[in-house]
């Protein structure tokens, strides 16, 4: 989306959720939404599952993996096993009206971008909406609940300086998926956005250049940093978790992941936690993110979580709202205005 419309479905979504529930209960009547989920998820399937059922919408969850055949592209098709994702596309889209996907890491190989092109070749073929729940590129719904709480709790977002940082953990398998999605979504509203990582943590290059476009044309500014202390300084929000590195990452499908380089390259980082110490560095009243879950004492320290600078659960509750939104612009944009 451009840096425009966005902040207008931002402005939307925040006005959808004064309104929720009494004044959208029939937003989505007879509307059906089929769920696919390659990858485990809490926050995601409840949150869309709950809010369709409270717009007067029906959810149906299919297993991608175990309760139908999965879901393949031309070059990955296993007989009786799998069906072509064109086909699968086709007919959801001719019972209900929209798909939602769920895809990243192993059920893709761990070959970057893989999942994307799933939901892709999901888009090409259906005749209603397709919606990325998170795939190993970005991760939209996640990021504009993001977007959705930094204004709440910090107003206009132009000019206010967010710190996006990577953080250990001892599971390398996380994608880049929400870094990336908020860096585009803070920079198209506007937000300063440091990126604290270690260097084998950058983030895609192709993402980083569109950032730098939408920077440019709303006067956000992005700068990189290697170290996490100079990245919170004086940051009005600090967005810390882990992410996996790219380059460790296979070329091909079927292709070896060199978990032990991964994982010493992780190993190499261990201090890079955010705790007491690393948010009294932030500006005065900072808050503190992160798109849960939490892998505490290793991303994070207890007393930042559950401290009063804390915006976690904020943020978790606002995946209902964002997703709201999002279904209805998708399928009654009406319901918006």
């Amino acid at each position: 989306m451009s840096a425009k419309d966005y902040r207008t479905l931002l402005d939307a979504a925040l006005a959808f959720k004064s309104r929720y529930p009494l004044r959208t209960e029939d937003t989505l009547r007879n509307r059906t939404i089929y769920f696919l989920f390659y990858n485990a998820s809490l926050r995601t399937r409840s949150s869309f599952q709950t809010g369709l059922m409270r717009l007067g919408g029906s959810a149906i969850v299919l297993d991608p993996q175990n309760g139908i055949y999965t879901p393949a592209l031309a070059d990955a098709e296993i007989p009786y096993s799998t069906e072509r994702i064109a086909d699968v596309a086709r007919v959801l889209s001719s019972y209900g009206d929209a798909i939602a996907i769920r895809m990243y890491g192993a059920p893709a190989g761990w070959v970057y971008g893989a999942a994307h092109r799933h939901l892709e070749a999901f888009a090409q073929a259906s005749r209603v909406p397709v919606i990325n729940m998170e795939c190993d590129r970005f991760h939209p719904c996640q990021a504009l609940a993001d977007a959705m709480t930094l204004r709440e709790q910090l107003g206009e977002l132009a000019g206010r300086r967010l710190c996006i940082a990577w953080t250990y953990s001892g599971s390398w398998h996380k994608p880049v998926a929400v870094p990336q999605s908020l860096l585009l979504a803070a920079v198209k509203s506007g937000m300063d956005v440091t990126l604290a990582h270690p260097e084998p943590f950058a983030l895609d290059p192709q993402v980083m250049q569109a950032a730098a476009a939408f920077a440019d044309e709303t006067g956000a500014r992005i700068r990189v940093t290697h170290d996490l202390r100079d990245g919170v300084t004086r940051a009005h929000a600090v967005y810390a978790k882990s992410w996996c590195s790219l380059g460790h990452l296979p070329q091909r499908h079927g292709d070896p992941i060199d978990e032990i380089a991964m994982r010493d390259t992780f190993a190499q980082h261990r201090d890079w936690c955010v705790d007491a110490d690393i948010m009294a560095l932030a500006a005065p009243d900072a808050g503190y993110l992160h798109c849960l879950p939490v892998d505490r004492g290793q991303e994070v320290t207890d007393d930042v979580v559950e401290g009063v600078s804390s915006w976690v659960f904020h943020q978790a509750a606002n995946r209902l709202h964002a997703q709201n939104a999002v279904m209805a612009h998708l399928l009654n944009p009406g319901a918006l205005s």
